[in-house]
């Protein structure tokens, strides 16, 4: 039955591709469904695109293992970014009726600070795609005792076929069933599983202590709460909105629905340990207790709904990264008809999908590949784009030097403190995300009062 499943879904998901291809004949249709997207689309989406590998296998998995300490930045970081965002991102960002979260910058900043960012933010996307990619991996492997990279292959075949198709209308309609399933699968596991113990003492653990507090803690929490908001995957789906209403109430509404959702995998994780005192791999922790206490029609169940989880993160990312790599690199570079641009980003999905699958070969954490390779949106983007979006005349100055210095004084902690220093190289981490932001507010500030300087004496000569 499992495998009768897997065919089904496989062939559900590449169907639905192939008709949402039917509506593309745009560069705007395939990057933001021409801007017609409607709430009942928009929500599913933009909760399923973040729900993925790190939120369900890696968040169970990191709570198994270190509690629940460790999990700050997703759900309760990402939860955050998305109240964040509907309240003072998702409408402006609409009415700008751009493509990508670098048109912000190329056009408040310079073409410069725009090349600058895209590439910036690539990392970000080759490195969560890669994510997803080993949770395939691992999915399939327990399941189907199939190799982990020959899972990897299949599944990452089928999630480049729809996408690189249909663009955003394929990818999000998907979205749509792949959170019904998502939902049924999680919900088949959590009431199979004893409620744990010691939750209340568990979840008491998230508040700081004279201990804990500090840098790392607010990075944690800042780094995915203020930084994700810039990323490309979640701008995009408020460019595609068929207004600026139901951008920002989708945002609002899947604030609510992925903390719910993201509980689940989290309390999973406490009531594992009394199934599984010492699992070598903790990521596997969800289709294990799967395995072990569901029946064959709940565990194919449970299996899809991972998938769904997996897959419609992972094509979202494919096609944000696309985005970036065709709209801010190489269409600025030549002159192309719209056919010609369609080809471009459908090939470009391919080279990133290759990129992704040999850094997946050498990932061995999900959870910290996904969180750690978003720290540049939050060093180098977020402040200029945040600016941009509220003052009518930014400084170009400012912006460049923001970015550049935010990089840096991320960069310098990270060496300082994580590779020369006694700090721990994940405390580090998310600490130098918080000394690299505030490095790109200064650096704004230093570009704004010079400009302004400047300004001012030529007045008066």
């Amino acid at each position: 039955m499992l495998y009768v499943g897997f065919a089904f879904y496989f062939l559900l998901v590449t169907g639905l591709g192939i008709f949402a291809s039917r509506r593309v004949k745009t560069v705007d249709d395939y990057l933001v469904a021409d801007r017609k997207l409607p709430f009942w689309i928009l929500l599913p989406t933009i909760v399923a695109t973040w729900y993925g590998a790190g939120s369900c296998m890696g968040v169970a998995g990191t709570v198994y293992a270190e509690g629940c300490s460790s999990v700050l930045a997703d759900p309760f970081g990402c939860s955050l970014a998305l109240l964040i965002a509907g309240i003072f991102f998702a409408g402006p960002m609409r009415r700008m009726r751009l493509l990508t979260v670098c048109d912000i910058l190329g056009k408040n900043y310079g073409k410069k600070s725009e090349i600058f960012a895209s590439l910036s933010m690539m990392p970000f996307y080759i490195g969560t795609l890669a994510a997803q990619m080993v949770a395939l991996g691992y999915l399939c492997h327990i399941v189907t005792d199939l190799p982990i990279v020959i899972g990897i292959c299949i599944a990452s075949l089928i999630v480049l076929t729809y996408t690189m198709v249909g663009g955003m209308w394929a990818v999000s309609i998907t979205d749509v069933f792949q959170l019904l399933f998502l939902t049924g699968g999680l919900i088949a596991i959590f009431f199979k599983m004893p409620m744990p113990e010691n939750l209340g003492i568990e979840l008491k653990t998230l508040l700081p202590t004279r201990a804990t507090f500090g840098l790392s803690y607010v990075g944690q929490i800042l780094m995915t709460g203020l930084g994700a908001i810039m990323g490309q995957d979640l701008i995009q789906r408020f460019l595609s909105a068929k207004n600026a209403s139901s951008a920002k109430k989708a945002s609002l509404f899947a604030a609510a629905l992925y903390l719910g959702l993201g509980l689940v995998p989290l309390i999973i994780g406490l009531g594992g340990r009394s199934i599984f005192t010492s699992l070598e791999v903790p990521e596997l922790l969800l289709p294990s207790l799967a395995q072990k206490l569901l029946s064959p029609t709940g565990f194919t169940i449970f299996a899809l709904g991972i998938l769904s989880a997996i897959m419609s993160t992972a094509d979202s990312y494919l096609l944000a990264g696309t985005a970036i790599m065709t709209q801010n690199i190489i269409f600025p570079l030549t002159k192309m008809r719209e056919e010609s641009k369609l080809k471009v980003m459908r090939f470009s999905n391919i080279a990133l999908t290759l990129c992704a699958f040999a850094l997946a070969l050498y990932a061995q954490r999900i959870f910290d590949l996904m969180v750690h390779s978003g720290a540049l949106l939050f060093v180098a983007v977020f402040v200029p784009v945040t600016i941009a979006l509220y003052v009518k005349k930014p400084s170009k100055l400012g912006g460049i030097l923001s970015m550049c210095v935010g990089t840096a004084g991320w960069l310098l902690y990270l060496v300082i403190w994580g590779v020369w220093g006694r700090q721990n190289l994940t405390d580090a981490l998310y600490a130098a995300a918080i000394c690299g932001v505030c490095c790109s507010l200064i650096g704004y500030g230093v570009g704004y009062v010079y400009t302004s300087n400047r300004s001012h004496a030529r007045s008066y000569t």
